[in-house]
């Protein structure tokens, strides 16, 4: 019986490469299925009709695939530009407080408040 090679036994999968794949290969349709997850109430088409919204909405719902995958597909500049204009109630404080690091975006503003008229 042939031995096994361990020169590469130690390696971690590295899932970004299979998302980098997927965002060359099907896009729109991995777009969609992001968005049916994000935006459950309402039709794929409407949710990525509106970027900067979908992307605020993946960065409080969405997975870590999800984030990496339009990471790769919008760029770090669409994602700053959507959680500069997020509107209130969208992001919860601590996501709120995660993109804004991860994104290198400091100091922290406070986060979005709804105006309850009197």
């Amino acid at each position: 019986m042939p031995q096994r090679d361990q020169t590469h036994s130690h390696r971690p999968r590295y899932p970004d490469t299979i998302i980098l794949l997927k965002a060359e290969q099907e896009p729109h349709e991995q777009l969609r299925k992001i968005a049916r997850r994000v935006c459950w109430w309402q039709p794929a088409e409407e949710t990525l009709a509106d970027t900067p919204l979908f992307l605020c909405r993946l960065m409080a719902l969405g997975t870590w695939d999800d984030a990496a995958f339009c990471l790769v597909h919008f760029g770090e500049d669409a994602f700053r530009s959507a959680i500069k204009s997020a509107p209130p109630g969208v992001l919860d404080p601590r996501s709120w407080h995660y993109w804004h690091h991860r994104l290198r975006l400091t100091p922290v503003p406070p986060v979005p408040v709804r105006a309850i008229p009197a």
